[in-house]
């Protein structure tokens, strides 16, 4: 595989400023080949990430409150939100854990002892008024200004010259903006639009052969509204609807449709290769 053409901006400080000093010891260990980072956020909360040498978010990030209590802890992998994130109270109690696959939320788990909680211990126990509890995209203040300043455009070829890889960063080294992937052979293979590293609006994905297999809707990185599944013949086999993240009706299969019934996908434009390099 080629090397990857990348552009960059350096990061610049966001909702307050990052903090040279913040805790008095780092407790987040970056793994080789990253630096650690800290920042301060709208509503006072700081934070403690990873990121590699071009500011990509990569390895683990540490959330506190303004006590100093550890309250989110998680990784990311090349700027999308990926593995377990352990959430917890201000009292230092388990509050929940959830599992992301490359800014897709699959699975989440809320501690017992929460279901036996009000809503009212729950607010008192939990973030502050700046409402940090999964992402930068959740602090509206934060997601403004990383959106506007931008970050970078990231892009990789085969060997063979054709398209592998091609999406944007924000100016805080998250995936954001439809990241398109393809086949070695040119043909498309999925896209995926990311908000702030987590998977947001319209995701989809093709068969080697070039036909659309699947189509659907991410909200903050959950299944939402209607998903759609069809073979390599162009007919659809499965369709579900989702809400939070779960489905709301039977997933069972359909009957088969024509491509050119009223039931059939609409033809979503395939992602167009980016222009090769020009010849030096």
């Amino acid at each position: 595989m080629q090397a990857a053409s990348v552009m960059r901006w350096p990061l610049l400080p966001i909702a307050a400023a990052f903090l040279v000093t913040g805790c008095a010891t780092a407790r987040t260990q970056c793994p080789n080949g990253t630096s650690l980072a800290r920042q301060i956020y709208s509503g006072g909360a700081e934070s403690e990430y990873c990121h590699r040498a071009d500011g990509i978010r990569q390895g683990p990030e540490t959330r506190y409150y303004e006590s100093g209590a550890e309250h989110v802890s998680g990784e990311y992998l090349d700027g999308a939100q990926s593995g377990v994130w352990r959430f917890r109270f201000s009292d230092g109690r388990n509050w929940r854990a959830e599992r992301w696959d490359d800014g897709a939320l699959v699975a989440k788990t809320v501690d017992p002892a929460v279901a036996g909680m009000s809503r009212e211990q729950i607010e008192a126990l939990g973030p502050t008024s700046s409402n940090i509890i999964k992402l930068a995209s959740r602090d509206p203040r934060v997601f403004r200004e990383s959106r506007e300043r931008g970050g970078g455009t990231f892009s990789v070829r085969w060997d063979n010259g054709q398209p592998r890889v091609s999406g944007d960063y924000d100016a805080d080294g998250l995936r954001v903006g439809v990241w398109r992937f393809w086949n070695e052979d040119g043909k498309p293979a999925r896209e995926v639009e990311y908000l702030a590293g987590i998977r947001e609006r319209a995701a989809r994905e093709w068969h080697a052969n070039g036909t659309l297999a699947v189509e659907g809707f991410y909200v903050a990185g959950e299944r939402e509204g209607q998903w759609r599944w069809w073979d390599a013949n162009g007919r659809i086999t499965r369709e579900t609807a989702y809400s939070g993240g779960a489905p709301v009706l039977p997933t069972s299969p359909t009957s088969p449709t024509s491509p050119t019934s009223p039931t059939s996908p609409r033809s979503p434009t395939a992602p167009s290769p980016p222009s090769a390099p020009a010849a030096n």
